[in-house]
């Protein structure tokens, strides 16, 4: 069984697997604000976990709430490492104000990078796959 290494913070989880780079989104508190210095943390550990290879990218926003800043968005968008090693995304939702975070952060800051919204986490590995080495 392969190791899979991981990057656990508070309110977010990072790891590889098969092929695909993980995001899970922790947080639960409508209070929480995704801010400048957690981005730093969360690219870092991404530039980590792809080693310079180019995979798709799983994030799961399921029961997530709170917001985040505009300077942490724009910091992971304008991100060379990220941009390069995360070929397309796939979102896994279940609120309307999840889907509506990604619409709107897509639509501003990423509009080439392709993308698509689940509700079904089978999907969204199905489509992480599509169009690349990876294998179930």
């Amino acid at each position: 069984m392969p190791t899979v290494i991981s990057h656990d913070f508070e309110t977010v989880r990072f790891w590889t697997e098969k092929g695909i780079l993980f995001c899970q989104f922790l947080n639960t508190s409508v209070n929480y604000k995704l801010l400048e210095e957690d981005a730093v943390h969360f690219l870092l550990a991404i530039e980590q976990l792809t080693k310079g290879k180019q995979i798709p990218m799983l994030v799961d926003l399921r029961n997530v709430v709170g917001s985040f800043s505009v300077e942490a968005v724009k910091l992971i968008s304008n991100n060379e490492v990220f941009q390069q090693n995360t070929t397309r995304q796939a979102f896994v939702i279940n609120t309307i104000h999840s889907k509506l975070l990604v619409l709107a952060f897509k639509r501003i800051y990423e509009p080439k990078k392709p993308f698509r919204i689940f509700d079904d986490v089978g999907k969204a590995l199905e489509y992480c796959v599509q169009g690349n080495d990876v294998r179930l």
